[in-house]
């Protein structure tokens, strides 16, 4: 009888050089999902928080204290001063006013965005009406990273840069840049308009 041939020492290193390739090249496709998949996480979530940025935006504007026909002395519902926003809106619960300040903060390179507590007197809203462009780069909730901002308030006849206090505009447009390695090319607009102006939707 033949005796059965075992592996020679040759074919058991090709053979193990072969799997140890195989391994390799297997490791390398897997890391490289690994990777993409982390990637595609991180855009994902950058782009949730530039959303709930955006939204939180929205939902101060419309929520914004209108002006009342009529009305004796009305507390100042607008501002747009030194680069800050400031708003009078109604607070979530129904209960008073809260103000509300918005700002490019330390150093241009985040936009934050600052709310009072509910508000139930004049002179507390007249205070935090005050303190809000200190408080918004004290205290300020750091969200996006951006590169710059730039807001706007429609006049009627175009977009313009105008400081001026108290009633709210027609229209407001924002514009973000964001930092470099956000995820994104090129600026980010968003404008709203009043209800007053809209047909009732803003």
């Amino acid at each position: 009888m033949r005796r059965a041939r075992g592996l020679t020492l040759i074919e058991l290193l090709t053979a193990l050089a072969v799997l140890a390739l195989l391994a390799t090249l297997g490791w390398r496709a897997l890391d490289g999902l690994l990777r993409v998949r982390e990637a595609t996480e991180a855009r994902s979530a950058a782009q949730l928080g530039w959303a709930d940025v955006l939204a939180q935006w929205q939902l101060d504007l419309d929520q914004m204290v209108m002006p009342v026909d009529g009305a004796i002395d009305p507390p100042p519902a607008w501002s747009l001063q030194g680069g800050t926003v400031r708003l009078l809106r109604h607070a979530a619960d129904g209960a008073g006013w809260q103000v509300v300040a918005w700002a490019a903060v330390d150093g241009g390179g985040r936009w934050a965005r600052w709310q009072s507590p509910p508000l139930a007197t004049r002179e507390a809203l007249a205070q935090a009406w005050v303190q809000a462009p200190q408080r918004v780069r004290a205290e300020g909730v750091r969200t996006v990273a951006i590169a710059s901002a730039e807001i706007r308030v429609w006049d009627g006849a175009q977009w313009n840069a105008d400081g001026a206090e108290g009633v709210p505009p027609a229209a407001v447009r924002l514009v973000l840049v964001p930092a470099a390695g956000a995820g994104f090319d090129g600026a980010l607009t968003l404008d709203w308009a009043s209800a007053r102006v809209a047909g009732g939707k803003s």
